[in-house]
């Protein structure tokens, strides 16, 4: 398979005369196969050789390979014409966006001044932090191998008495890897360099594992344990005359170089080198491109974000205390309790739990919130005979958990409550509360009731000043506790519970309280997907969205947390992560304040919508500048208690969106009193309309993405009926006939979700 590079590239000549099968970005497109996207930092003063010795070794594999060159924009090139790398390199703000299945950084010539001194070494830094994000697998060679472990691990270089040239000897220290498989057991590398660094360095970090070495040159190649970073010491890259170009350039320069160790026959420098190592650098680099980015890596390379999505706040050192709120699906039944036990007892880091009650077992089942509520709402014996029902599953629960409490103490007690109708909110709040008891006794943490412990005021809403004072205290100190959802105490001293979804509400109040680094939300959901299951099949997982845009999709009808319900940690900025209980090994969707660390994943979040609208059109010459009358038609739908959802402004018209059962009943009146207080040209009804918003946090800066949506809709032919999207904002949204409203959702997820 071939290697795609640039247009005109030196090195297409070079490696065409040499049998490399090298196509260009005007061949490439032609092609139908996703190929790998590799980037070259090259950080090298001899630019053009060493893309050439790159590309070659990278294209002599079975693999296509696309490449894209980068440079530092804090250096510029003294050895390279300024039209080469205009035409051919990029700088990193131009690629910081994208994502890339492997990414190698070169060595460079500046191993004698330290690390810091460097001028670009803070760009550098930069780089490698991205990479850990957006590449799937970073190749460092020599000073960039050097630079790597330093920054990664904090390993230090250290100066050698004096330069290191030649080509030298190297052994397998681990001989089961992939990256060496089909090397013999003795091989030979070039090196050129002046600084190493310490096996006992390396051997002290238990994230590295040293791969080979030389008893001459020391340390060859070291990598991660994920297989993320791979660090290689010498120039397996370099061409047979690359040591003597060094050579002959320090001899002239009356700088008495050495000879380069086995490399001249007999150390006579008038003969021609013999080249050893040609066959294990084309090994090497194809094992690196075959084993540890083409069989790993995402076939969606925007999904590479994902690999490391979980390992932020899983067991980092930097996170201290997670609040895990646990859906009534993830605690269905005792098998689905187990389940959370074990993610609970996975991380120490786990040391508060929220739970909702038991949600459904089968499609067929009831949530035992809906039998409670039931319950007090029948009276008699039907209502004896649906807390029976309930009584029986907590039984069923805790013989099968094996834990000890007292049921039918607890159920006696509710059945009592019953009769009373002031304590319907107790009745109902059973469900949490019995399941926090239960998980508490099952994983050995305290109980922490959140009767007199979460605070509500009046009119039911959050009481935040007298919850902390109490709360606070007793969340303080490393303690373990379980707490139950969906409730609290109102000033009468009584429980109240909160809407419908309270749970998320008290696991986001426990994460706010204790000031937790994150708010993990457990459901059945691998995290919030680009688009709605029922109209697209399997749409992608977004790694990450913000509150913003979380507001923005829940108010559209996506089934993503509802903001408020998470309102007490989008306050403070604590980052809340979507995850899936059945599948905790997925990544999830990790929801943030801001994004710009993280980047954009895809070029829009999601895709949510609702049928069921209709417009009013209100036309009326130099409407726009008559602010009294635009007013007088808002004052209109007021009166009439409709609800508006959008305004669409013209010159001479007013266009309003309306829930149609809403406006259904009195359209008649609507448009007589539009009719007599405006006086307009005229009123127009439009029925059955679905909205569709497009949400993105680069909608604002990127019009290409406006040119997608409607691009997409115009190859369906989908009429559009309204379109808004102002500046700066990150919806787009769009109105179409209810008939076109799968088409149209379909169509656009298919744009943006093109691999």
């Amino acid at each position: 398979m071939p290697i795609k590079v640039p247009n005109n590239l030196p090195a297409i000549e070079t490696l065409t005369k040499e049998n490399v099968f090298v196509m260009t970005d005007t061949r490439a497109m032609t092609q139908d196969i996703r190929p790998l996207q590799i980037l070259i930092l090259n950080l090298m003063p001899t630019k053009i050789d060493t893309e050439t010795q790159l590309t070659r070794l990278l294209g002599n594999t079975p693999l296509q390979v696309e490449l894209e060159l980068l440079q530092t924009s804090t250096h510029k090139a003294s050895n390279t014409s300024e039209e080469h790398m205009i035409a051919f390199y990029k700088t990193f703000a131009q690629i910081r966006h994208k994502y890339y299945d492997g990414m190698i950084i070169t060595g460079a010539p500046v191993e004698l001044l330290e690390f810091e001194e460097v001028e670009y070494w803070d760009e550098l830094c930069e780089i490698m932090e991205w990479s850990k994000r957006h590449v799937h697998s970073t190749f460092h060679i020599c000073w960039g191998a050097q630079a790597g472990l330093y920054y990664h691990y904090g390993i230090q270089k250290h100066r050698l008495p004096e330069k290191l040239s030649g080509v030298y000897k190297h052994h397998l220290d681990y001989k089961n890897g992939m990256l060496f498989r089909g090397f013999d057991d003795e091989f030979y590398v070039p090196h050129s360099r002046h600084t190493t660094v310490y096996r006992e360095d390396v051997e002290a970090v238990p994230e590295l594992k040293i791969i080979a070495s030389s008893e001459e040159a020391g340390i060859y190649a070291v990598k991660s344990n994920d297989d993320r970073q791979i660090f290689i010491m010498g120039h397996s890259e370099y061409d047979w005359n690359t040591l003597e170009k060094e050579y002959l350039r320090d001899k002239k320069a009356g700088l008495n170089p050495k000879v380069p160790c086995n490399y001249y026959p007999d150390d006579d420098d008038t003969q021609k080198p013999v080249v050893r190592w040609r066959s294990c650098a084309n090994l090497l680099y194809s094992n690196w491109l075959n084993y540890f980015v083409y069989q790993t890596t995402q076939y969606d390379i925007t999904q590479i974000h994902d690999e490391t999505l979980g390992s932020m706040f899983q067991g980092s050192g930097s996170v201290d205390l997670k609040v895990a709120k646990f859906g009534g699906t993830s605690l269905a039944d005792a098998s689905q309790f187990r389940k959370c036990a074990e993610i609970i007892q996975a991380e120490p880091q786990r040391r508060l739990v929220v739970v909702s009650a038991p949600g459904k077992r089968s499609a067929e089942d009831q949530k035992v919130t809906d039998m409670l509520i039931a319950a007090t709402e029948e009276r008699g014996e039907t209502s004896q005979d649906i807390l029976t029902k309930v009584r029986s599953r907590y039984k069923v629960l805790v013989r099968s958990l094996g834990v000890d409490i007292d049921i039918d103490s607890e159920f006696d007690r509710i059945a009592e409550k019953l009769e009373d109708p002031d304590e319907k909110d107790y009745v109902i709040s059973r469900g949490e509360y019995l399941n926090a008891r239960i998980m508490a006794a099952y994983i050995g943490y305290d109980f922490i009731d959140a009767y007199q412990t979460i605070f509500l005021d009046e009119e039911g809403r959050y009481d935040e000043e007298k919850t902390r004072a109490v709360l606070g205290s007793l969340l303080s100190g490393g303690r373990r506790a379980v707490i139950p959802g969906f409730y609290g105490t109102s000033p009468d001293g009584r429980i109240r519970n909160f809407p419908r979804g309270g749970s998320d509400i008290t696991g986001a109040i426990v994460a706010a309280t204790a000031g937790a680094d994150v708010y993990e939300n457990w459901t059945d959901v691998s995290g919030f997907l680009m688009a709605d299951p029922s109209i697209v099949e399997h749409p992608l997982t977004v790694p990450v969205i913000t509150y913003k845009e979380l507001r923005e999709l829940s108010y559209m009808g996506a089934a993503v947390l509802h903001e408020e319900t998470v309102f007490p940690v989008t306050k403070i900025g604590i980052p809340i992560h979507i995850r899936n209980t059945n599948r905790p090994e997925d990544s999830g969707t990790l929801i943030v304040k801001n994004a710009d660390y993280y980047q954009s994943k895809l070029e829009i979040t999601g895709i949510s919508g609702n049928q069921g609208n209709i417009t009013i059109s209100v036309e009326k010459p130099r409407l726009s500048e008559l602010p009294e009358l635009r007013a007088e038609i808002l004052k209109i739908f007021e009166e009439k208690g409709i609800a508006i959802k959008n305004l669409l402004a013209g010159i001479d018209s007013l266009t309003i969106v309306a829930q149609e059962d809403q406006i259904r009943s009195c359209e008649g009146e609507v448009e007589a009193m539009l009719r007599e207080r405006i006086q307009p040209v005229s009123v127009t009804f439009s029925h059955d309309i679905a909205l569709i918003a497009i949400v993105g946090r680069e909608l604002s800066t990127s019009p290409a993405i406006a040119v997608k949506v409607l691009g997409a809709l115009a190859n369906r032919k989908i009429n559009i009926r309204l379109i808004d999207h102002a500046t700066g904002k990150i919806t787009m949204l769009l109105g179409v006939d209810s008939a076109d409203y799968v088409s149209a959702v379909q169509a656009i997820y298919n744009e943006f979700a093109r691999i």
